[in-house]
């Protein structure tokens, strides 16, 4: 995976109001887009990103409007940072036994399936609405919950590999992104269940749960930016 970064912040730039306004716009336009070069070139942010001056999207920072009102504002895509995180921190968590599972993990991105070994985190667009992370094996949630019917199950981590990862992005990127876990989610090559699952305990007991040929659960995280 190539490396991405995640920025937030704000500049406030204070123009001589004796200049005139041309001149005051010209301050803020090159102010803005010296601190623009500064963090890229130091990767602090992505070279990918949305302009919007005085409010209007595209517009070159040179017709900006004078101090105090005009206003330069750069939306990073920061999804292929988040991305990048959330991947390194479901195969942290993850069993190490075989690597298997570890190497299992799958994006969605709007849709399009990308296995992570595929994934390149400064290819993610500005305009990417959705990213789901998931794994392809077909234990992934017994891995998850470690819960087999009413049976607890034991794996070389402990429980809620989900869970646990939206509290990490949601404490790191929780003011650029939402994120939640899924109880279950659909990919290419799903394997699909050959026999019947019957409810082991409760008011269901014994009967059937009518799984037999259909995809197997598969839980994932959803992240989608914050507008």
């Amino acid at each position: 995976m190539g490396k991405a970064a995640a920025f937030s912040g704000q500049l406030k730039v204070f123009v001589d109001q004796n200049l005139s306004p041309q001149a005051q716009s010209a301050a803020l336009a090159k102010a803005a887009k010296d601190k623009l070069r500064e963090l890229i070139q130091t990767g602090r942010a992505s070279d990918n990103f949305r302009r919007f001056v005085d409010g209007a999207e595209g517009v070159v920072e040179d017709r900006v409007g004078p101090a105090p009102h005009g206003q330069i504002v750069y939306r990073f895509n920061a999804l292929g940072a988040i991305s990048t995180f959330a991947l390194s921190f479901l195969v942290n968590r993850s069993p190490q036994k075989s690597g298997r599972f570890r190497k299992g993990f799958y994006l969605g991105i709007d849709g399009r399936f990308v296995p992570m070994a595929q994934f390149n985190p400064d290819a993610l667009t500005a305009n990417v609405k959705e990213i789901v992370i998931g794994n392809v094996e077909p234990y992934a949630r017994k891995v998850d919950v470690q819960l087999i019917g009413g049976r607890k199950m034991t794996f070389s981590v402990p429980p809620g590999l989900y869970d646990d990862a939206v509290k990490a992005i949601r404490s790191r990127y929780g003011s650029l992104v939402d994120v939640k876990r899924v109880y279950t989610m659909r990919f290419p090559n799903q394997y699909v269940l050959k026999q019947e699952q019957h409810h082991k305990s409760g008011r269901y007991q014994g009967r059937s749960r009518k799984r037999a040929g259909k995809p197997v659960e598969s839980p994932a995280i959803v992240i989608t930016p914050r507008r």
